[in-house]
């Protein structure tokens, strides 16, 4: 059976290019430690706990408290399926979209907005241009108040 990695390698990535327009959401001092092949992103904080940023629903959360805690989880099976999507990281490479170091897969309509949550609605980004992308529509999508047309969703 072969190994199918459900994170990319961070070593070979300038985090502080990618993480430049999440600042509106992720503190400075949070240390990334780990990122799915989606692009979601998990991250040490000063007091040890470790939290995800997670790219479908725009939010940062806590997700252990200590990173013996999170590496206990991340190796649950409900964990594989939630946190890394590995059912679509497995379809993606069965179908051979196979990534190189600087892309992650993504939405190519964001669920929050109406894209369908399955394989045909997901292709290959490069990693940089996704997360900016993500960035400025999460954060346009939630400065919408209850009550208020949704606008144009626009790239900037």
């Amino acid at each position: 059976m072969k190994h199918i990695k459900l994170t990319i390698d961070l070593d070979s990535l300038d985090t502080e290019v990618l993480l430049k327009d999440w600042r509106w959401l992720v503190p400075r001092d949070f240390c990334p430690v780990q990122m799915t092949k989606f692009g979601d992103w998990f991250f040490r904080a000063p007091a040890g706990q470790v939290y995800m940023l997670d790219l479908i629903e725009g939010e940062l959360s806590k997700v252990a408290e200590t990173a013996t805690e999170f590496n206990g989880l991340m190796d649950q099976d409900e964990k594989h399926l939630e946190w890394y999507l590995d059912g679509f990281v497995f379809r993606c490479c069965e179908e051979g979209l196979h990534l190189s170091p600087q892309q992650c897969y993504g939405w190519k309509i964001h669920p929050m907005i109406g894209g369908k949550f399955d394989f045909e609605n997901i292709q290959i980004f490069d990693l940089v241009v996704y997360q900016a992308l993500m960035s400025q529509l999460l954060r346009q999508w939630k400065a919408i108040k209850p009550g208020q047309p949704i606008p144009s969703i626009e790239a900037k």
